[in-house]
C-alpha cells in the first residue's frame, strides 16, 4: 500500500552534491531507486534514452532492434525487457542507462540523481483513486459474500438456463467488473424485471463481465453490451465473451484486449439498434443505429470484425436466439461477420487455396491459415518426421531438418514484411498448426546412393535426377560421373591406388576389403551391422582414411563422436542426422560397448535433446572409430565381436563396388583375419589365453578346477592355467571362476571353436588341452619341470 501512495507526495529536491557526499555506493543506489520510482517515462528521456509508449513496443536503446524492446514498468521501476538483446535481456531503469551507457551501475545512479534534481511533472494518480479502487473492490467482495449460487429469474425469463449464477437476497444477479489485470473495479446488478444498476462507486472504463477465466493466450475474443447477450453468444461462436455493459464502454474494453495481445481476432457482437430511415428522437433528430456505429468504430481502430443480428427491428443475439432458435443464430453469427470497409486492407497474403481467407491479412487468419502461409514460403516442400516431430525441408537434393526456431522466424519474417504486428503465442501456434498439416515422411530407400548431382540406384545400376519421393536424407557431396570405357585405378587414379598399394602391403584380398570397407561408407549401409575400427601408429594414414570416408559420405552427413557420447542420451541428439560417425584418437577405451552395439546392431536408442521432449530412434549411420590403439571390450555375448571389423591401417572411399553382398563377405572375411585376431589378444586377456588352448569335438580335455584346488596344477585344471597365464603375464584382476564359464564361449568364437563342458566324477570336463609348445612361456616353472618330455 505504502508503495502505491509514496508517488503521490511532493517530489524531493535532489541533486547530486547533497545526496551523494559520503555515501556508500549500495547506499546511493537504493536512494536513487527510491526517489526515481513512479517517474521513469519522465527520467529515461532526460537521459537521452528513447523510449517507447508504456505496455507498447519500440526500438530498443541498447541493441537497436526495430520492434523488439518492451517498456513494461509494471513495478513502476523501469523495468524493460528486450527479446533481441544478449541475455541478460531485461531489467530495471537503471540497468537501462548503464547498458545503454556502457557504464556501471554506481555511474548510472549518479547520473540519475543529477537528472532528478530537475522538475517532474505530477503523475495524474492520485491517492484517492487508489482507495477508492480498493474500497469497491473491498465492497464487491462484502456483497458477493452474502450471495448464493442459483437460477436467476431474468436469465430464465429469457430462457437461459444458468445456475451457477451469484444472487442476492432479492434473486438479483450480481455481477463483478474486472480488468485484465485482474482487478475488481465494481458490479453490475440485475434485478429479476431486468432493471440494471451499476453498484456505487464502480469504475466502468476498461472493465468487463468475464464469462470464464481468461485463457493465456486467447485466440478469439467476442466482446458483446450485455450479460445475457453475452451467455448467448457463447454458444453461438467459439471464443473468450466479454460483455462491455454497454456501448459506450466497447472501445476502450477491445483496445485493453488488442493492447495485451496483439494477434487476437477481435469480434464485436453488435446490438442492431435498428430503426426506419426517417424515425426522430424527442428532439426531432434523425435517430442513429448507436449499436452498429460503435461496433464499427471500435472495429475500425483495432482491425476488428463486427457481426450484427439480421434483423429489420431493434435486436440483440440474445433477442435473435429468442425469436429464430440457437441452430439458425449460430448460422447467422457466422455468415454476418464482417470487417468495416473503410478499413485499409494491409498486404493481403494469398494462400494456396482460391477460399475467403486468402483476402485477410495475417493478423485476422487463425493458426492454421498462418500455417499455410508459412508452408508456402517453402513452395510447400516440407514434412514431418514421426519419430522426432521435426520438420523437414526439401532442397532439391535431400530432405533436410528444420529447426522450430528457424520456422518462427521465417513467419516473423512474413510479418515483417507486411508491417503487421506479432507476438511470440502467435508465432508458435502457426508453427504448431503447421506441423498437423504436413504429410509424414517416408523411409529411403537402401538401394539409392546419393550424389550431388543426382542417385544412383543399386538395382537397375542406373544414374538419375534427384526426387523428393526418394525421401533421402543423406547425399555425398561427390558429383556422379559416368565410368569411362577402360577406366581404372591405377590409370585413371594412380596417388589413390599408390596409397591404396601401400596400406595393405601388395595384399589383393586385403585391398578389396579396404574397398568394401569404402562402398560401406559411400552408400551408407548401416543395415549391414558392422561398425569399422582402423588402429596404428601415429602417421601410418589413419587420418587420410578417416578423410577419404568424410568425403564420401559428405561432410554436412559426417559428426565427430566418442564412444561416451554413444552411449548417453544427451550427447546422442548430437549425432542424429548423420551418415557417417567418426570417432577420432580415442583415448583407451575399457567397457562393454552398448552404445555403438545398440546403433550398430539396429535397435531404438533414446535421445534427450536439451529443451525437447526425449524420444526413440534408430540411427542409421556408419560408425568409424580412429585410434592409436585398440578398445577393449567387456562383453563376453558376442554382440560387439560380430560387429567389429578392425584394420590396423586408415581406410580410403573409392566408388566401384557396386555388389552390396560381395562387399560385405569380404568385410566379413577381414573381421576373422589374422590381423585383427592379433589386435584382440592384445586388448583382451581372456582372448589371448585361448590363443594357447586346442579344441577337440568331445570334452575330453582339462578339468574346469576353481581357485581352491590344493596343489596348484595349472596342467591338469582349465581355470588355473588361465590363472597361470594372468601370473606369468604379470596381469591383474582375473575374471571369477562363474565369470570364466560365463565368457569363454564368446572368447572361443574369435577363434571359430565351441566350448563344450560335460561332468566327470573327478569334476566338469571342458574340451579343451593346453598347447604344451606355446604356454610353456608362461607356466610356472615346477609345472613345467614336471611336464613329459616329448
Amino acid at each position: 500500500m505504502m508503495a502505491d501512495i509514496q508517488h503521490t507526495q511532493t517530489h524531493p529536491k535532489f541533486t547530486y552534491s547533497d545526496k551523494t557526499d559520503g555515501q556508500k555506493p549500495l547506499d546511493l543506489i537504493q536512494s536513487v531507486k527510491k526517489s526515481a520510482m513512479y517517474h521513469w517515462e519522465n527520467l529515461l528521456p532526460a537521459c537521452g534514452i528513447d523510449i517507447p509508449a508504456k505496455g507498447k513496443h519500440g526500438t530498443c536503446p541498447i541493441c537497436g532492434g526495430t520492434d523488439r524492446f518492451h517498456f513494461i514498468d509494471d513495478h513502476h521501476n523501469g523495468n524493460w525487457h528486450c527479446r533481441q538483446c544478449d541475455a541478460p535481456n531485461y531489467g530495471d531503469g537503471l540497468d537501462l542507462v548503464a547498458k545503454t551507457s556502457r557504464i556501471s551501475i554506481l555511474e548510472a545512479a549518479k547520473i540519475i540523481a543529477d537528472v532528478l534534481s530537475l522538475p517532474l511533472p505530477e503523475l495524474k494518480l492520485a491517492k484517492e483513486s487508489i482507495q477508492t479502487t480498493q474500497l469497491i473492490a473491498e465492497k464487491v467482495a462484502a456483497l458477493m459474500a452474502l450471495t448464493v449460487t442459483g437460477q436467476s429469474p431474468y436469465l430464465t425469463s429469457k430462457g437461459l438456463n444458468c445456475s451457477n449464477q451469484r444472487l442476492l437476497e432479492d434473486a438479483s444477479l450480481l455481477l463483478p467488473l474486472r480488468t485484465l489485470d485482474k482487478k475488481v473495479t465494481g458490479a453490475q446488478i440485475i434485478k429479476p424485471d431486468g432493471t440494471k444498476k451499476l453498484l456505487s462507486g464502480s469504475q466502468k472504463k476498461s472493465a468487463f463481465i468475464a464469462l470464464s477465466e481468461m485463457e493465456e493466450y486467447p485466440g478469439i475474443v467476442i466482446i458483446t453490451e450485455g450479460y445475457a447477450t453475452a451467455l448467448t453468444v457463447s454458444w453461438l461462436h467459439q471464443g473468450t465473451v466479454l460483455a462491455a455493459i454497454d456501448a459506450g464502454n466497447l472501445l476502450s474494453v477491445a483496445k485493453a484486449v488488442r493492447e495485451c495481445w496483439l494477434d487476437t481476432k477481435i469480434i464485436i457482437a453488435a446490438d442492431n439498434d435498428w430503426h426506419l430511415p426517417d424515425d426522430l428522437d424527442k428532439n426531432g433528430k434523425p435517430i442513429k443505429n448507436i449499436g452498429k456505429i460503435t461496433a464499427e468504430k471500435t472495429a475500425k481502430s483495432l482491425n476488428g470484425w463486427v457481426t450484427l443480428p439480421p434483423t429489420e427491428y431493434k435486436a440483440d443475439w440474445d433477442d435473435y436466439r429468442q425469436q429464430q432458435g440457437v441452430e439458425i443464430a449460430r448460422q447467422a453469427f457466422a455468415q454476418g461477420l464482417y470487417q468495416p470497409t473503410s478499413i485499409k486492407k494491409k498486404a493481403a497474403v494469398k494462400l494456396n487455396n482460391n477460399t475467403e481467407s486468402s483476402k485477410l491479412t495475417l493478423c485476422q487468419m487463425g493458426a492454421s491459415q498462418r500455417g499455410e502461409v508459412l508452408l508456402a514460403r517453402y513452395n510447400s516442400d516440407l514434412a514431418l518426421d514421426g519419430a522426432s516431430e521435426s520438420v523437414h525441408h526439401y532442397d532439391g537434393v535431400v530432405w533436410r531438418p528444420v529447426s522450430d526456431r528457424d520456422l518462427r522466424r521465417e513467419m516473423v519474417a512474413a510479418f515483417m514484411e507486411e508491417k503487421l504486428p506479432h507476438s511470440p503465442h502467435g508465432i508458435s501456434s502457426a508453427v504448431d498448426a503447421l506441423k498437423l498439416q504436413l504429410p509424414m515422411m517416408q523411409p529411403p530407400e537402401h538401394h539409392l546412393i546419393g550424389f550431388s548431382n543426382g542417385v544412383f540406384n543399386l538395382k537397375t545400376c542406373q544414374f538419375r535426377p534427384h526426387s523428393k519421393n526418394d525421401w533421402l536424407l543423406l547425399a555425398n557431396d561427390v558429383e556422379f560421373n559416368s565410368p569411362v570405357s577402360g577406366e581404372t585405378l591405377q590409370n585413371h587414379a594412380p596417388q589413390f591406388w599408390r596409397w591404396l598399394n601401400q596400406a595393405t602391403d601388395n595384399c589383393e584380398n586385403k585391398a578389396d576389403r579396404v574397398l568394401a570397407a569404402l562402398f560401406m561408407v559411400l552408400a551408407n549401409r548401416y543395415d549391414w551391422q558392422l561398425f569399422l575400427e582402423v588402429t596404428g601408429a601415429g602417421g601410418s594414414g589413419k587420418s587420410i582414411f578417416a578423410e577419404i570416408c568424410s568425403m564420401l559420405a559428405g561432410p554436412s552427413n559426417t559428426v565427430s563422436a566418442s564412444m561416451a557420447a554413444l552411449e548417453n542420451p544427451r550427447e546422442r541428439a548430437l549425432i542424429v542426422g548423420y551418415s557417417l560417425i567418426i570417432l577420432p584418437d580415442q583415448t583407451r577405451y575399457v567397457g562393454d560397448g552398448s552404445g555403438i552395439k545398440a546403433i550398430t546392431g539396429g535397435d531404438e536408442v533414446a535421445i534427450d535433446p536439451k529443451h525437447k521432449q526425449p524420444y526413440s530412434i534408430r540411427i542409421p549411420a556408419v560408425v568409424l572409430a580412429v585410434n592409436n590403439n585398440a578398445m577393449s571390450f567387456s562383453d563376453r555375448s558376442g554382440g560387439v565381436s560380430r560387429r567389429r571389423v578392425i584394420f590396423n591401417f586408415s581406410e580410403v572411399v573409392p566408388e566401384n563396388e557396386r555388389d552390396p553382398q560381395a562387399a560385405r563377405h569380404l568385410l566379413a572375411e577381414q573381421q576373422k583375419s589374422a590381423e585383427a585376431l592379433d589386435i584382440k589378444r592384445g586388448t583382451d586377456s581372456l582372448v589371448d589365453f585361448c590363443g594357447y588352448l586346442i579344441a577337440s569335438d568331445e570334452a575330453n580335455g582339462l578339468l574346469i578346477g576353481n581357485a581352491e584346488i590344493m596343489p596348484f596344477n595349472p596342467s591338469k585344471y582349465l581355470y588355473l592355467a588361465y590363472l597361470a597365464y594372468m601370473k606369468g603375464n604379470n596381469l591383474n584382476k582375473p575374471v571369477s571362476v562363474t565369470r570364466f564359464g560365463m565368457d569363454m564361449s564368446g572368447a572361443l568364437a574369435e577363434y571359430s571353436q565351441q566350448y563344450l563342458r560335460k561332468k566327470s566324477k573327478q569334476g566338469i570336463r571342458s574340451n579343451l588341452s593346453l598347447d604344451i609348445d606355446t604356454a610353456i612361456e608362461w607356466m610356472p616353472k615346477l609345472t613345467r619341470d614336471s611336464l613329459p618330455e616329448k
